[in-house]
């Protein structure tokens, strides 16, 4: 297993780890990529970008803070949390996604992107990377 650092800018950003992934990967056989995030505040996805796609992630990013908003009564507050929203947001995303190897290569789409989702930034975050 491999493990990716990452230093998110923002509370809430999108961040293309798709060459560090890819970086992780060389040497390496297998049938699959496995890619973990172990955190709570936090996840991966994949979605398009580049060509025709630039702003699908801030577009993303902006639908998230508009879908769950800081303001609401936050019963995790109670608790002393200071970040109940980045919790939800984190869980309309994934912990984790498998992605098939073909030849040694992620086997992605033309557009397909691998973005790991901060949602309580600033922050210096891990993710694991593990061939199947």
């Amino acid at each position: 297993m491999r493990t990716l650092v990452l230093h998110t800018e923002r509370k809430t950003q999108l961040v293309d780890v798709t060459a560090s992934v890819r970086e992780a990967l060389e040497g390496e056989t297998g049938t699959a990529a496995l890619l973990f995030v172990p955190h709570t505040t936090a996840g991966i996805v994949i979605q398009a970008s580049g060509e025709g796609a630039a702003a699908v992630a801030a577009d993303i990013e902006a639908a998230l803070e508009t879908i769950v908003g800081e303001s609401w009564d936050w019963k995790h507050v109670d608790e002393g949390d200071r970040n109940p929203w980045s919790h939800v947001r984190s869980a309309l995303t994934a912990s984790s996604v498998t992605i098939p190897l073909e030849d040694g290569e992620l086997a992605l789409g033309n557009l397909q992107t691998i973005f790991f989702c901060e949602f309580d930034g600033p922050r210096e975050r891990r993710v694991h990377v593990a061939v199947i």
